[in-house]
């Protein structure tokens, strides 16, 4: 049900799955302090990838994720 629902807001802003995606997390990132709320896409991407080092590895597999995702 969720992803259905993100396919039709990616389809709405006529965006790829993943470009949606991106900015929803960005934005959620923003929101919750991790990222500044207005920067070009490479201080994004930059920023995104310091915040990976510094918190390292999820502990869980993309597949799990996406499987817990569906049984919710």
């Amino acid at each position: 049900m969720l992803q259905e629902k993100v396919k039709i807001a990616a389809a709405r802003r006529r965006m790829s799955l993943s470009a949606y995606t991106l900015m929803a997390l960005r934005r959620q990132l923003a929101e919750d302090g991790l990222l500044p709320a207005a920067e070009s896409p490479e201080e994004a991407a930059r920023a995104l990838d310091e915040l990976r080092r510094r918190i390292g590895p999820m502990g869980i597999s993309v597949a799990e994720l996406i499987e817990e995702g569906r049984r919710r």
